[in-house]
């Protein structure tokens, strides 16, 4: 019988991608997607899964919250983080929680069905943390790649702001600025704070 998946993401074209490449598989059945982290714990105790993929980055509840609730659910699940975020520090949360996997964004098509595969055989895969982080010596080349909105935001973020805080500050709503924040994480190559840290010092102050 196919593997019975909810996908949990506020991001709906990302889940939908996501659903695409599961349905193309005879091995899983996508049977729910949940775009309100609020509802994962009443989605889930519904409609049974086998294999639940949740995001990190979510409003109102992000990913450790979610799984924290689900660890709840009475009817056990292996549960998979997909997350665009690969820090040491967050990953260690995630697996003091028990998770059964935590896999990249970026993971190709093909990678993501054989590490969810293996994850229902019982092993644990955590992939981001088998990526060395790139070396990183050319700054300027980084930054050229930034919109001043994402420059902006950038020094919020080094400010240690949450998504709400820094949606009050620039007068922005709190899914745009998720948004922004999103595209740097993709546009930036570093794994630790401290390389990000390190580089919002070589930020202009007039940009």
């Amino acid at each position: 019988m196919p593997i019975r998946t909810i996908i949990i993401d506020d991001h709906r074209l990302f889940s939908d991608g996501l659903s695409l490449i599961l349905r193309e598989s005879p091995d899983f059945e996508v049977v729910h997607q949940t775009f309100d982290s609020r509802r994962a714990f009443d989605d889930c105790q519904r409609h049974r899964p086998d294999l639940v993929l949740v995001d990190y980055n979510m409003p109102h509840l992000d990913g450790l919250a979610v799984v924290r609730q689900l660890k709840e659910l009475p009817d056990p699940c292996r549960l998979v983080v997909i997350s665009m975020y690969a820090e040491k520090r967050e990953i260690t949360r995630f697996k003091t929680l028990g998770i059964d996997g935590y896999l990249a964004k970026t993971i190709p098509a093909e990678e993501l069905l054989d590490a969810l595969r293996q994850i229902m055989t019982g092993q644990k895969v955590i992939e981001p943390t088998e990526t060395p982080a790139p070396v990183v010596d050319d700054y300027f080349s980084i930054r050229q790649q930034l919109t001043p909105r994402e420059t902006e935001i950038l020094r919020c973020v080094g400010q240690d702001l949450t998504t709400e805080q820094i949606a009050e500050r620039l007068s922005l709503s709190f899914y745009t600025v998720q948004t922004h924040r999103k595209n740097i994480s993709r546009k930036l190559p570093f794994t630790s704070r401290k390389d990000l840290y390190d580089f919002l010092k070589t930020l202009p102050e007039w940009l």
